[in-house]
């Protein structure tokens, strides 16, 4: 979790790359969507949130499997990813974007 020394140095990296190169943003799990927000504001262009969309999939298949038609599990969980990466792609002011 990043705290004020950790967007500290956040600012400092933007602001040495001037602009030349893109800041990745890895290891997300956890972040509220107020932290996200705050490192996009700070320069952050890319950001990993594979294991935060995936964990709602997990989940799903674990609580579910067994109780419902594979194929229905698989669609639900689906479903499930769609959701959250809206979700993301909202906080993260990529949704609507090409």
């Amino acid at each position: 979790m990043l705290t004020d020394v950790g967007m500290y140095r956040l600012r400092q990296v933007r602001a040495e790359l001037g602009g030349k190169v893109r800041i990745a943003l890895h290891g997300t799990n956890g972040f509220k969507p107020e932290m996200m927000k705050k490192c996009i504001a700070e320069g952050v262009s890319k950001v990993n949130v594979n294991r935060v969309v995936l964990d709602g999939y997990s989940a799903h298949l674990k609580s579910s499997a067994g109780k419902v038609p594979l194929t229905k599990l698989m669609e639900q969980g689906v479903e499930e990813v769609v959701r959250q990466t809206i979700e993301w792609m909202e906080v993260c002011g990529s949704a609507g974007k090409t």
